[in-house]
């Protein structure tokens, strides 16, 4: 994690900090719909959790290697999470993220558009979280339909550690200003606290935005 760390400050470093890099920098903002959910293994077995809808909403910055390949850092406020059932009880994990995506965008012009593809890593770091239930069952007297999720790294105290790291891949349309993409974000960080018979929990997401780029031509 720490070397993935490393790279993206690398990165949007370089992006960044030169004046011909300012001055070819073309700012944007980005939004749109999330379907996330949760990947939880042990040695056991893999527990299966329904996909819940969220959103991201923030901003973007892309640098023009070339004709063809740009790099994309950006900053969005991004929520994930799950749903499952249990005895006819619904269950949802809300988690409310701040996330570094960097991607590298290879662009196929068609003349009036161009089609986009894109990878590259993202850095998260959870800021809060709450389980919300359809019925009271939270609490020792089971009297709330709400409970805060603890964010931390105490496997005792804590239920999800904060720092989250993956991989983005996607694709998409760019029309002039106008940019619609798909986009799948493959959790890699294991945000269990308690590691105990081989725990993992992972995030994933799929999600479909629309951006807009300020001063393109």
């Amino acid at each position: 994690m720490k070397n993935l760390l490393k790279l993206l400050i690398v990165v949007v470093a370089l992006t960044m900090t030169s004046r011909s890099a300012v001055a070819q920098l073309k700012f944007g903002v980005k939004g749109g719909f999330n379907v996330a959910n949760m990947v939880e293994t042990d040695n056991d077995e893999t527990y299966s959790y329904d996909s819940k809808v969220g959103f991201h909403l923030g901003v973007t910055a892309e640098y023009p290697i070339s004709k063809k390949i740009a790099i994309e850092p950006g900053l969005l406020f991004s929520t994930k999470g799950y749903e499952y059932e249990l005895l006819d009880v619904k269950v949802s994990s809300d988690l409310n993220y701040l996330e570094i995506p960097v991607n590298a965008i290879y662009k196929i012009d068609l003349r009036k558009a161009k089609i986009l593809i894109n990878a590259g890593p993202y850095l998260g770091y959870a800021l809060s979280g709450k389980m919300k239930a359809s019925e009271a069952i939270f609490g020792e007297d089971e009297d709330s339909k709400e409970q805060k999720i603890e964010i931390g790294s105490d496997k005792v105290t804590d239920d999800i550690k904060p720092l989250d790291f993956g991989l983005n891949i996607g694709a998409g349309v760019e029309f002039k200003n106008i940019t619609i993409g798909f986009q799948s974000g493959i959790g890699l960080s294991n945000l269990s606290p308690d590691t105990d018979n081989g725990q993992s929990i992972k995030n994933s997401v799929s999600s479909i935005s629309v951006g807009y780029k300020f001063g393109k031509k």
